[in-house]
This record gives C-alpha cells, sequence and structure tokens, in this order.
C-alpha cells in the first residue's frame, strides 16, 4: 500500500504501481489555469503530458470543454456538502484553504483518480466557490 499527499498529509492507495507521480493540491496550486486544463484532459485521454505544443493544446482544450460539461454535475455534488456550506458565505476566504476542502469532499464521494480531483479543486477554488456553486442544483 502506498500513501499520496494531499492537501499537507498522506492518504493510503491501494493501486500501488499503477500511481503515477501524484502531485498536492499546493502544488497544482502553482500550475497556471491552461497547465491545469492540459494536466487534467492528459490525465483524462489516459496519456501523459503531450510531446508537441499541439498535443498540449488538445489537452488543454478537452480538459477545458469537460470541466465545462461537468459544471451542474460538480455543483450538485460539493455546493450543498455540509463541508463547502461554511467556506461560501466568505469574502476574504484563502482559496487554497478552499482548494484543499473541495478536495477532501471530492475524493470522499467521486469516483476519480486522486490527481483528478486536485486539478478539480484547484480549477473551482479559482473561480470562488461563491461563484462556482452559484444557483446550484440540488442534489438527486
Amino acid at each position: 500500500m502506498r500513501a499520496i499527499l494531499a492537501g499537507g498529509r498522506a492518504i493510503p492507495c491501494s493501486h500501488g504501481s499503477q500511481v503515477r507521480r501524484t502531485m498536492t493540491v499546493e502544488q497544482y496550486w502553482t500550475k497556471t489555469d491552461d497547465e491545469l486544463y492540459a494536466l487534467l484532459g492528459a490525465e483524462l485521454v489516459g496519456e501523459g503530458i503531450g510531446l508537441s505544443p499541439e498535443d498540449d493544446e488538445n489537452h488543454r482544450r478537452f480538459g477545458q470543454e469537460w470541466f465545462s460539461s461537468k459544471h451542474r454535475e460538480l455543483q450538485r455534488k460539493i455546493c450543498h456538502d455540509e463541508r463547502i456550506q461554511p467556506l461560501l458565505g466568505t469574502t476574504g476566504s484563502d482559496r487554497l484553504i478552499d482548494a484543499i476542502t473541495v478536495y477532501e469532499t471530492l475524493r470522499l464521494i467521486e469516483d476519480a483518480s486522486l490527481s483528478t480531483i486536485g486539478m478539480l479543486a484547484v480549477l473551482i477554488s479559482r473561480v470562488g466557490l461563491g461563484e462556482f456553486c452559484r444557483n446550484a442544483p440540488r442534489p438527486r
């Protein structure tokens, strides 16, 4: 059993050798949105980061389109969660803390890789939880 760092703490992972080097939320935070979308697209397509600028651009575009298409579904999953609710009304909240909270919330309910969840958490928190969760549909 291996452990993956997320949000500054180790999380056990039973995938063993199948786990690629997973970055922490803090490490994803240092990436630009375009870099995150390219990493997300490559992760979702099941490829490593591209060998050419065209690959990276295709991954970025795919990641961005996928994120946009999943907006409502992600809203349903996180915006009404008891861990997220206290963060919605804050104006000066630390967005990195928001990202870690979103990560911990999605990790418990989303069937996705930890790296995908980490990237989503950072992208969502950069939009701002109040903005991201505006008009969020109730969970089904």
